[in-house]
């Protein structure tokens, strides 16, 4: 009897010491990961909105030339353009494009934005601080609304080599219906 007493002590005794060392642990671990703070970095992920009111660092004198060109999916019935169809920018100031939607079915229809850069190589460039593409849009029967974009184009765009003769860029947005 004496003997399964010592071993339930043992036994206790080790798993206390044990849950300690994990808390202890838990403790250095969690303090370690306060200092680092992993929400707070350079990057945007999945064109999320970081900071709409983000200014660009400095204003270049080159321009680029922007097509802008709207469509929707073919089982979508709104209508879908650009309020103009070009436009020009300067490489670091803040731009807004607008789109004009419409909703002409006879329902509520909710839709995303897909975007599309051309070339796509300049999607490393290009700030969007602020855009339609990235919630779902819902317009009721007969409703329009005018879509926005914020944003600008990175001035290290400049330092890069294989833009050097870049003129033009082709924005493409398509909304399609969402399907949840």
């Amino acid at each position: 009897m004496n003997r399964k007493k010592n071993k339930f002590f043992i036994f206790f005794v080790v798993n206390i010491f044990l849950i300690s060392i994990i808390f202890v642990l838990a403790i250095f671990v969690f303090n370690f990961l306060n200092k680092i703070n992993l929400n707070d970095n350079e990057y945007v992920k999945g064109q999320i909105i970081i900071n709409p009111d983000v200014k660009s660092p400095e204003i270049l004198d080159r321009t680029l030339e922007i097509k802008l060109i709207a469509k929707t999916d073919k089982n979508l019935n709104w209508d879908f353009k650009p309020l103009k169809e070009i436009i020009e920018v300067k490489i670091g100031e803040n731009n807004i494009v607008e789109y004009y939607g419409k909703n002409i079915s006879k329902q509520t229809i909710t839709s995303t934005a897909n975007f599309l850069l051309t070339p796509k190589e300049v999607n490393a460039y290009l700030i969007k601080t602020e855009c339609f593409c990235f919630i779902e849009q819902t317009l009721e029967s007969g409703q329009s609304q005018i879509f926005t974009m914020i944003f600008y184009i990175d001035p290290s765009i400049d330092s890069d080599k294989k833009f050097d003769d870049l003129k033009e860029l082709v924005f493409t947005y398509e909304f399609s219906e969402y399907k949840s």
